[in-house]
Order: C-alpha cells, then structure tokens, then sequence
C-alpha cells in the first residue's frame, strides 16, 4: 500500500509563489538594478565599491535567510529538525547551503581583491562576478552526481546524515534536497520527514522516480553551467552580468514546470501499480509483494495529482 504524505501543494500556491519572489527579487531586481544603475549611472563612483554594492545587498537577503531557517531547526520544538536529531543538529540542505555560500563568497571575494589587476577597465572582475549562478550550478550537479554513483554502489553511510542512521544506503540528492525543503520551509515537520521516509522505502517506482529527478536535474545543471560560462566568457562586457545573474532562472523554471508534470505522472503510475497489486493480493496472487523488496534507490510533495 502507497504511504501517504501529509503534505499537498495544491493548498500552497500562495506560499510558494512569495518564497519564489524572495528567492528572485535580489539576486535579479535588485542585483541587477544596482551594479547596472550605479555602474552606467555613476561613472565617477569608485569601480571597486560598485562592484561591492551589489553583491553586499544579495548578502543581507541570503544572511536573513540563514537565520531564519536555523532558527526553525534549532528551537526546543524538533517540530522542523531530521528525525532523532539532537536540537542544535542542521539537516543536509542546511550543510549544502553553507557550501555554496563558501564557494561563492570565496569567488566573490578574491574576485574583488584583485581589483583591475589586468589593466582592462574592470572586465574580467565583472566577467568572475558574473559566474555565481553557473558554480552554484556546477556544485549542485557535481553533489548530486555523487549522491547517484554511491547510490547505485550500495554504499551505506558511516555516520548518521539528516533523518537516516548510520549503515543506510545513500539516497539520491534530490531525496534529501524534497526531504528538508518540505519539512522546513514548506512547513511539513516531522511528520512529512517520517511519512516521506516511508513512502521512498515502501515503494519501488517511488525510489525510480527520485533516482530519475536526480539525473535529470544533474544532467540539466552541468548543461546549462556549461553554457552560461561560455556565454559569460564571451558576450559583450555591457551584457555578462545580468546573463550570468538573471539567465539560468527562467530554464531552472522551466526545468521546474517539467518536473511537476513528470512527478504528476509517476505518481498516478505508482498509484495504479499498487491498486493493481492490491487487486492481485485480494485474488490470491502475489504480485504487488515483488517490486516492494527490491533495493533501495526514489512523491516529491504531493499525494495524488
């Protein structure tokens, strides 16, 4: 039997809709707006502050961000933290965000060190500047690469990670990516941590939808990190900082729109499989016990369709 999940996006549209336009405005709007207004607008500022400026406001946004999440994860309730974790213990999308937030800061900083060190008006400086959206993309395809290769090894944690005790086979990223999203910021707690934990180790086409998201999303990452550096490498200066910046959200978007059509689609797939093995219990079959016991490998955030 499918295990349900308490937790439904059809009833969460609005809060969907504003946590994507706190993820958008910044980095696109106000980003955007400053490093574009102050640069073309400004021209007797100093070059190095308006490189600064922009990247600084992002930062106050992502810092708000920061706080507010591991503010729901470390409060005496364990209402949002991984299953039996001890009260000041993060979950792995909290540890994954703290790794791009190095990376980039790091690219960011040393970018702004170098000042205009090769003599070309600040180009190359606004070329690295421009590269963020393309290295968060190439860590999270590169993170979820790996989640895959040790999945399909077999290979079983040594530690406890998030909700799952040691000696568990490694799941695919995007299990864990739906798993603490959902469960913080979508507000699901524990009990869609526990219900989602299930539904993956109950349910074959469960697993083989996980492990196919997983690939997909890494695949589509590494293409298009790969193009927008080409394409910051070599458009015109006047126009690499808001391709780098702005580009990759409307294909992750559509990316986004696919993935809910195909999460749609396996879902009423896994329903139909287990009603008919339901069906061939009932006549004294076992077919809907064969697929349950086949090893681990991946409904994202609804029930039903």
């Amino acid at each position: 039997m499918v295990v349900e999940l308490p937790y439904s996006l059809h009833t969460r549209y609005r809060s969907i809709a504003t946590a994507w336009t706190v993820i958008i405005i910044p980095p696109i709007f106000l980003n955007l707006g400053l490093f574009y207004g102050l640069w073309y607008g400004r021209p007797q500022m100093d070059r190095i502050a308006v490189l600064t400026i922009p990247t600084a406001a992002l930062g106050v946004f992502t810092i708000i961000a920061i706080i507010e999440r591991i503010w729901k994860l470390i409060r005496s309730s364990p209402e949002f933290r991984p299953l039996k974790s001890p009260r000041y213990g993060l979950d792995i999308f909290q540890w994954g965000y703290f790794g791009a937030l190095i990376i980039i800061s790091s690219l960011i900083s040393s970018t702004l060190l170098r000042d205009d060190s090769d003599l070309d008006g600040h180009e190359f400086q606004i070329r690295l500047l421009s590269m963020p959206a393309p290295v968060l993309m190439y860590y999270l395809a590169t993170l979820t690469a790996l989640s895959l290769v040790l999945n399909l090894l077999s290979v079983k944690l040594p530690f406890r990670f998030g909700s799952m005790d040691a000696g568990a086979v490694v799941r695919p990223a995007i299990y864990y990516i739906v798993e603490d999203v959902v469960a913080v910021d979508g507000n699901g707690g524990v009990e869609y941590r526990e219900a989602f934990g299930a539904r993956y180790e109950s349910g074959v086409a469960f697993r083989r939808m996980i492990r196919t998201l997983s690939v997909v999303w890494c695949l589509a990452f590494y293409a298009l990190a790969a193009w927008f550096t080409v394409l910051v490498f070599t458009l015109p200066v006047v126009a690499v900082y808001a391709v780098g910046w702005a580009g990759p959200f409307p294909l992750a978007g559509l990316l986004a729109v696919w993935t809910i059509y195909y999460v749609q689609s396996a879902l009423r797939e896994e329903r139909k499989l287990d009603v008919d093995g339901t069906s061939g219990a009932s006549n004294g079959t076992d077919g809907g016990r064969n697929g349950r016991n086949e090893d681990e490998r991946t409904p994202l955030l609804s029930n039903g369709v």
